[in-house]
């Protein structure tokens, strides 16, 4: 199941151009607002430029810090250099539970993954009634090693997801616990999606995944089918993919069977020429 493309938890945007920032301008002043034109316009080299010099201007701010962290991870796409702006930022604002996540993520990004469980382990204290702090946490567990760690994490967002009966809560649950090849736990999941938003394509294609793997093929063909029904060209391929795997496993199967119908005959061959002989 590693190479099955399930959708992941953390997002990716688009890559800007490094921007020198300019020292502050005497008499200027910064706010959550004139950075959020920049961000909200995806203009990552305004928002370098205006957030480094907040930091220069009010150094112990830690939305100015926040910021220039957004700026380098998503914006730019070099989660390295958003980590020590954020350090900065929780130094500051201890309580900011996305700041912790953001500074989680990146940590992820980079491979620190204790750091990074540390980070959203903050998040959570904070707020915990945000499931992708929970599947992030998980990440980072998983991305450690700590299998078992992970799946208590996503048992515990379950409960949440259970509470918000959010269909992105359960999608992203899912994926998550088909990752970690909990098939029971994610064909619940991804069923418990469908019941909420019945027309979602990837959804039934990736519940057919899993009800594969767990050897229900008939639940699966009809899952593909569905997936196929409401427009994912995956869920085609899907089911191609799984037949062809059937027919050679009965056509293994059969020559199997055949070596030993064959062995046995020749084994009862010689046993009449020891008799005769």
């Amino acid at each position: 199941m590693e190479n099955r493309p399930f959708s992941a938890s953390i997002l990716f945007l688009s890559i800007g151009l490094f921007a020198t920032a300019p020292a502050p301008l005497q008499g200027q002043t910064y706010s959550v607002a004139g950075a959020m034109v920049y961000q909200n316009a995806k203009n990552w080299q305004g928002l370098l430029s205006y957030a480094t010099a907040w930091t220069k201007a009010d150094p112990n701010n830690g939305d100015a810090w926040g910021f220039v962290g957004t700026t380098y991870y998503p914006g730019l796409n070099e989660p390295d250099k958003a980590i020590p702006a954020l350090q900065r930022c929780v130094a500051i604002q201890p309580g900011n539970a996305p700041a912790w996540h953001a500074l989680g993520v990146d940590y992820i990004l980079n491979k620190q993954y204790g750091p990074a469980v540390d980070a959203i382990k903050k998040a959570i204290a904070i707020n915990p009634n945000q499931p992708t702090y929970y599947n992030n946490l998980a990440v980072a567990y998983s991305g450690g090693n700590a299998v078992k760690s992970a799946l208590a994490t996503l048992d515990q967002e379950k409960v949440l997801a259970a509470k918000l009966n959010n269909a992105n809560v359960w999608w992203t649950l899912g994926n998550g616990y088909a990752k970690l090849t909990d098939l029971t736990s994610a064909i619940a999941a991804y069923k418990a999606l469908l019941q909420l938003q019945p027309n979602f394509a990837q959804g039934w294609t990736n519940l057919g995944v899993v009800l594969q793997y767990s050897g229900d093929i008939a639940g699966a063909k009809a899952a593909y089918q569905k997936g196929q029904q409401f427009g994912d060209p995956l869920a085609a391929q899907d089911a191609a993919q799984m037949n062809a795997d059937l027919q050679a496993q009965a056509q293994n199967k059969a020559n199997l069977q055949n070596t030993i119908a064959q062995g046995q005959e020749a084994a009862h061959m010689l046993a009449v020429m020891h008799m005769t002989n």
